[in-house]
């Protein structure tokens, strides 16, 4: 969205900085109505990390019961948490230093027959670390929509090109005896790059189906899409607790947020100077209710 990573206008630290911006840049809004409405829910989860992770949770549990009307079979909505962003962390570090184990000049310490068993093992670790994140990347409960499914077709690419240019130009630096690893460390290589592609292919579908932004996140999960009416109503009921004991804990901290919002609301040309004033005046909304537009 078009006004984040601007400079703070009431001082506001950079976490929560962040955690607008990475809130409003999926936010996908359909104009200045809708954009203002959600700015006090924008306010109240960017304020406190532990509310939008208590959201989240609420979302879950609505589609999930949703889903089990539907289908007692059926599976759990996944979710995030630090954890989950830790191993996104340690999956990208490690496929890079895959392909950069691969790159290092012949004259490196690190010999070619010594590198391939670790490269092969470190791409291994960092496509079963993006399997397994899948389902929370597509679901934009990861870390929305920044995280798309080019990284796995990215990682795919470099590792077969790696492994590739290992064969063709530095393969001969390998030794007879030392041969085995070597190879299985290219073997490895080889089956995650090709498992990474694979799984881009399928993570382009999930990106095409929009259902990592905007409200079509919130019920994306459902098996029927029917279902919608009930999960919107049970994030009624979590909002108008949610809400009120926000603005009693912090009120200060929330409005403060508030203002941050809609500057960069302003700043992303969503809104009027005219509207952000009006609607900076407001103590708290009329009714606390989940985003439907």
């Amino acid at each position: 969205m078009a006004g984040t990573q601007h400079a703070s206008v009431t001082g506001m630290d950079e976490r929560t900085l962040g955690r607008i911006d990475l809130i409003l840049f999926d936010a996908d809004y359909r104009d200045a109505k809708a954009a203002l409405e959600d700015s006090w829910r924008v306010a109240v989860m960017a304020s406190d990390p532990r509310t939008r992770a208590a959201h989240e949770r609420a979302r879950a549990a609505a589609v999930g019961a949703a889903n089990h009307r539907r289908d007692p079979t059926a599976p759990r909505i996944p979710t995030s948490t630090g954890l989950h962003r830790a191993a996104l962390g340690v999956a990208l570090i490690a496929g890079v230093v895959a392909v950069a184990l691969l790159t290092t000049p012949k004259t490196s310490a690190l010999a070619l027959q010594n590198a391939m068993l670790p490269v092969g093992l470190l791409a291994t670790l960092a496509v079963g670390l993006l399997y397994w994140l899948e389902p929370r990347r597509a679901n934009g409960s990861l870390w929305g929509s920044r995280v798309p499914a080019v990284i796995h077709l990215a990682f795919g690419g470099m590792w077969l090109l790696a492994g590739a240019g290992a064969v063709a130009f530095r393969w001969g630096e390998v030794g007879t005896f030392a041969a085995l690893p070597a190879i299985a460390g290219l073997t490895l290589l080889g089956c995650a790059g090709l498992a990474a592609l694979l799984l881009g292919e399928r993570a382009l579908r999930a990106d095409r189906s929009g259902r990592q932004t905007g409200i079509a996140r919130l019920t994306g999960d459902l098996i029927d899409q029917r279902d919608a009416v009930p999960v919107f109503d049970a994030l009624d009921r979590w909002w108008s607790t949610a809400g009120p004991e926000a603005m009693q804990r912090s009120a200060a901290r929330v409005l403060a947020v508030r203002c941050e919002v809609l500057a960069r609301l302003k700043a992303g040309k969503l809104i009027t100077e005219p509207q952000q004033r009006a609607a900076a005046r407001a103590a708290e909304p009329e009714k606390w209710t989940e985003r439907r537009r």
